[in-house]
């Protein structure tokens, strides 16, 4: 099942913020983060609010803080094409279990390691990128996590990393669509369909390899059949 789930053909094409964004698409945008922190530190205070950078200030540990400032300034950069807008313009609103929003775009963002994914469309959508960590204690929390029918595909004894972090990316995609957040019941939630129904929503989930060490997920409204890969130059 697991070459079901999995997809390992998608293209990622070269972007630059000269080209323009098919509004009727879903995007995603791949970010490294070690590739251009460098490049935009000296411009984080024109474009970052001053939350953000003062959330940045207090990060400790240098990557993370890296990670952050990289995340906070792409994502801006792309909601402010995607408005006709100045990067520093675009004005966020925070909803329950702090899903923050623009007006007239849909957005999701995760990162760790050395990327950060952001996913914009003009619907519903939710993303998630996990490290290959196989040193993780997955069977610590199996049963408080996935259905029988997930941990089966997982692996009770002989835990696969990678179907772990598929149906965990599937779940967290899945709630970050529906605007949901973590669950507290995340085991009742069997997330081995391609199509889910959460909120009186049905969404279709993708789930992707990037490199060999890192699994995404994404959640999309179902008008959303186009994926549309980047990689940020």
């Amino acid at each position: 099942m697991i070459d079901a789930l999995l997809s390992y053909d998608f293209a990622w094409k070269p972007y630059n913020t000269t080209q323009l964004l098919a509004k009727d698409k879903t995007h995603i945008f791949r970010i490294s983060v070690d590739n251009h922190y460098p490049r935009i530190k000296r411009e984080l205070p024109e474009i970052l609010s001053e939350r953000e950078q003062e959330k940045a200030g207090r990060i400790f540990i240098q990557k993370d803080k890296e990670r952050y400032a990289v995340s906070k300034f792409c994502l801006r950069t792309i909601l402010g094409l995607s408005l006709n807008k100045s990067p520093n313009d675009v004005e966020f609103i925070f909803h329950e279990h702090k899903k923050p929003t623009v007006n007239g775009v849909e957005f999701n963002i995760s990162h760790t390691g050395d990327y950060v994914l952001i996913a914009i469309s003009r619907r519903p959508v939710g993303i998630d990128l996990e490290f290959l960590n196989n040193e993780f204690d997955f069977k610590s929390i199996l049963d408080i996590t996935f259905s029988k029918k997930e941990i089966d595909f997982i692996g009770d004894k002989d835990i696969n990393p990678t179907n772990f972090y598929t149906m965990w990316t599937r779940k967290e995609a899945l709630l970050k669509a529906s605007g949901e957040g973590v669950s507290d019941n995340l085991h009742l939630i069997d997330c081995l369909g391609e199509y889910l129904e959460r909120n009186k929503e049905v969404f279709k989930m993708r789930t992707f390899m990037i490199e060999e060490s890192y699994v995404a997920s994404i959640a999309t409204a179902l008008d959303q059949k186009e994926l549309l890969f980047w990689n940020w130059e």
